[in-house]
């Protein structure tokens, strides 16, 4: 009899520890640089031209240059560390798939002036793509 009480408390408390585990999880926010009124519904990666960094909204991780490779990171890459990220330059991207770095010369290319021009602000620009 001690035994069943038990093995259902032992059962209801691990249903209750996963619970509150997995809310943790999925309650985590946006990157504290992102902008305040968010992005795009359309927008599953924002590329930092300044950085050539890719950050993808759905799997929150960075994608990054490394010595001829990209990789990718959970975090913000160390080399960036002392960036502002949130005063960077940002690009919301409307590209579906898993890797924007495949088209990283399209992007180095096309978005090489944005934040340059001191007249405009081109701190965060949808930018939908044909890829």
């Amino acid at each position: 009899m001690k035994t069943i009480k038990f093995n259902r408390l032992v059962i209801a408390l691990t249903l209750f520890l996963t619970t509150v585990v997995t809310q943790d999880i999925f309650a985590q926010g946006p990157p504290p640089w992102a902008p305040a009124n968010g992005y795009r519904a359309k927008v599953r990666h924002v590329y930092f031209p300044t950085q050539n960094m890719y950050y993808d909204l759905q799997d929150r991780v960075y994608i990054y240059a490394n010595g001829g490779n990209w990789s990718i990171s959970a975090s913000i890459p160390s080399i960036f560390r002392n960036v502002n990220l949130g005063a960077a330059v940002q690009i919301g991207l409307d590209f579906r798939g898993d890797y924007p770095q495949r088209y990283n010369t399209v992007h180095v290319t096309e978005y090489r002036y944005y934040g340059k021009d001191k007249h405009k602000n081109k701190k965060y620009k949808n930018k939908k793509h044909k890829h």
